[in-house]
């Protein structure tokens, strides 16, 4: 580097004479998110860590921010003390957002960012367990399945897989298990997954 000590001697019959220059090249930040990710995904009740990578000369002062906002006393987030990693301890929905740390020294600014978005795990809720019917009547099974994104549902009647047609139909994404004239072969143990 050209980083260091430069000094000019002027000499002649009569002496010398030197000056000293102390010299010290300096860089801009530049910013990276752990490996270059440009998006994490977060599932609820977990924690995440974001890690900020920097490089510059001074070494940079990093600021978090979401959503365009400083990140200063939220809930559940913490940001280590050289700035460089920022921990949600509890990720809720709320966490969702695109997040950027930014670096500055004397000589710049930049920033990196990454978009976060948060899953929340499939749940299904309990309902009626036994229904009783008459032959020729309908049924309507509902699988009250909820998460983030919306989870897939699949209908089995004991270890079989069902799909749409054959005496049944699918509806709501697949929510709604209905048949509409019930057969006595219908009988059986229903389950949603």
């Amino acid at each position: 580097t050209d980083t260091g000590l430069y000094t000019c001697t002027a000499m002649n019959t009569a002496g010398n004479a030197s000056l000293s220059y102390s010299l010290h090249i300096q860089a801009p930040p530049q910013l990276w998110i752990g490996d270059g990710e440009r998006h994490l995904m977060a599932v609820v009740n977990t924690s995440l860590r974001i890690h900020c990578h920097t490089t510059g000369i001074p070494p940079p002062q990093i600021q978090w921010l979401k959503d365009g906002h400083p990140l200063e006393g939220q809930d559940g987030v913490v940001v280590s003390e050289d700035g460089g990693t920022l921990l949600v301890t509890q990720v809720g929905l709320g966490h969702e957002g695109l997040y950027i740390c930014q670096g500055s020294n004397w000589v710049g600014l930049a920033q990196a960012e990454v978009q976060v978005s948060v899953h929340v795990p499939p749940n299904i809720e309990p309902s009626a367990v036994d229904l009783a019917i008459p032959e020729n009547g309908s049924a309507s099974l509902e699988c009250l399945a909820s998460g983030l994104p919306p989870p897939d549902i699949i209908w089995y009647k004991g270890h079989e897989q069902l799909s749409a047609g054959a005496g049944l139909t699918l509806s709501r994404n697949g929510k709604l298990l209905e048949i509409p004239h019930a057969r006595l072969s219908d009988a059986g143990s229903y389950r949603c997954v």
